[in-house]
């Protein structure tokens, strides 16, 4: 089994242009630090002027969201969001 990552958060419209180079950025950081790559996607739609941004990080190890709890802190990022970053944490299935 692998286990995947998915952070989620929102984005006020406002913010996200400006925002997207800095969260390029973002995901290069936690790449240099971890050795793992994620996807950056939002949903197609905007709910009262914001947006919903998710990271997306596959086949990571158990200490990974530790690490990238403390990387976020030191990213200065925090006051492009709406809200909190929410992170859940899945497996795949294995076939039967």
């Amino acid at each position: 089994m692998s286990d995947h990552l998915f952070v989620y958060f929102r984005m006020p419209d406002d913010h996200a242009i400006d925002a997207l180079p800095r969260w390029h950025r973002w995901m290069e950081t936690v790449a240099e630090a971890t050795g793992i790559g994620g996807t950056l996607m939002r949903r197609p739609e905007t709910r009262d002027g914001l947006q919903t941004w998710m990271e997306c990080y596959a086949d990571i190890p158990p200490a990974f969201d530790a690490t990238l709890d403390g990387l976020w802190r030191q990213s200065g990022l925090d006051g492009w969001i709406h809200g909190a970053r929410q992170a859940e944490r899945f497996v795949d299935l294995d076939m039967l």
